[in-house]
């Protein structure tokens, strides 16, 4: 029982850390035994012992203290692992509907990195961390992830290569990139963005496949792909996903 009204205690400490107030400068001990109820020589123990766990960190300057690296390295793997396992199911059945390919891309660096497959044959989805050496620019995923990013920057390196930097601004207005053998004669595709909670976009939807058989129903298969990065995004801003 002592060891989780202790534990507690030391949430109570986190959540106020993540108040809005705090995000500024963060909070002193004092204002954090106000805020929690509790003796300042208590928080400053507290505080101590979640500092050397990296739970929060103290600004030496201010002595205030914010929330730690390692609790941001815990919602960065749970953010990840939540949109793999939703998106399994998306892909799934967008897979099945178009009888191509789909996949969840990241950026990764200047890279675009492919987190998970589906591959429309009925096989499971696969996850993997599977980095492409091709440039950024010229794959649908690449533009929609830096698009939204940066507009002007994927302009500028759309110019940089020879393309009309007027794409950038069209994958913004269209919500979706297409590409039909620019790349590869051989392949075409449609990539749409993925939004978290916040409305930042955190991964792309990708659906590609042979030019010869994706090309005639290329509109409808970028509509389908937009429709599942939607359903994505509703289902990450939903708790219950």
């Amino acid at each position: 029982m002592a060891g989780g009204a202790g534990l507690r205690r030391d949430v109570d400490l986190l959540s106020a850390l993540s108040a809005p107030e705090a995000q500024a400068a963060g909070l002193g001990v004092s204002r954090l035994a106000a805020l929690t109820g509790r003796t300042e020589s208590q928080v400053s123990r507290a505080l101590a012992v979640l500092a050397e766990e990296g739970l929060v960190e103290r600004d030496p300057a201010s002595r205030r203290y914010a929330l730690g690296w390692r609790l941001y390295a815990f919602a960065a793997r749970t953010t990840e692992a939540r949109l793999v396992r939703t998106a399994g199911r998306v892909l799934a059945r967008l897979a099945d509907r178009l009888g191509v390919g789909a996949h969840l891309c990241r950026l990764h660096g200047e890279a675009v990195a492919t987190v998970l497959t589906v591959a429309g044959d009925g096989s499971p989805p696969r996850t993997g961390f599977d980095v492409s050496d091709m440039p950024i620019v010229v794959s649908s995923a690449g533009r929609v992830l830096l698009a939204f990013r940066d507009e002007a920057g994927l302009a500028r390196r759309l110019a940089t290569r020879g393309l009309d930097p007027r794409l950038a601004a069209r994958v913004v207005g269209d919500g979706m990139a297409v590409v039909d053998g620019e790349l590869d004669p051989r392949l075409a595709g449609a990539s749409a963005p993925v939004r978290d909670v916040h409305g930042g976009v955190v991964a792309a939807v990708n659906v590609s496949g042979p030019a010869a058989r994706v090309r005639p129903v290329l509109p409808a298969l970028a509509a389908a792909t937009v429709e599942a990065a939607g359903e994505l995004s509703s289902r990450l801003a939903s708790p219950r996903a």
